[in-house]
């Protein structure tokens, strides 16, 4: 029991820090970040962030794989409802969008000067990322197979579509930080991604 609970705590505690430092990086981006930036916020002594992680490298990495595992939840959880395929895909990019909208600087996380890292840093992220992103193409391929199957979409490959579909979402999401207007386009854009995509009668 008593060891049960140190390790509910620490789970706790490196969650919290994970989460505060998914805020920092994306505000201030990976060079100008520091271990002490995240002790702070967290309300912890920097030695202490250390027992979690090894150094600034290792928590952003960490940091990354928590960013992607979001979302992934997120799109098993639309998955698992009893919803038509294209209203589970217009829900996936609805919410997409708007977890990343919610961190506001998350697209921070994925600026030219934090994927510029190099050296074993690079690669661990590269690992984390590629079998993350070919798992939401396997969830969005199956929903698209399923819409296929019924119907509901035209025959197309799921996988390229999948693609395509997740491409859209990451435009739709910079249009919106960086032209005032774009607000109103995420309906529009997604009416015409599944016009081209529904099946014709």
């Amino acid at each position: 029991m008593v060891i049960d609970n140190m390790r509910k705590k620490e789970t706790k505690t490196r969650d919290k820090i994970i989460k505060n430092a998914l805020k920092i990086f994306a505000r201030k981006g990976y060079f100008r970040t520091t271990v002490d930036d995240i002790a702070q916020a967290t309300g912890l002594a920097k030695g202490t962030v250390y027992l979690y992680f090894k150094d600034k490298q290792d928590l952003y990495v960490a940091t990354i794989d928590e960013h992607f595992t979001r979302a992934l939840d997120t799109l098993a959880g639309i998955n698992a409802k009893s919803i038509t395929p294209r209203e589970k895909m217009q829900e996936i990019a609805i919410s997409v969008i708007n977890y990343i909208r919610h961190l506001k600087t998350s697209y921070m996380l994925f600026t030219f000067e934090n994927i510029n890292l190099k050296g074993k840093t690079l690669k661990n992220i590269h690992s984390i990322i590629e079998p993350k992103i070919q798992e939401m193409i396997d969830l969005i391929s199956d929903i698209i197979e399923d819409g296929v199957a019924n119907k509901q979409f035209r025959k197309v490959d799921p996988r390229i579509t999948a693609f395509y579909f997740l491409s859209m979402i990451r435009a739709i999401f910079l249009s919106n930080l960086y032209v005032s207007e774009a607000s109103f386009q995420t309906d529009t854009v997604l009416k015409l991604f599944f016009e081209g995509l529904n099946k014709r009668r």
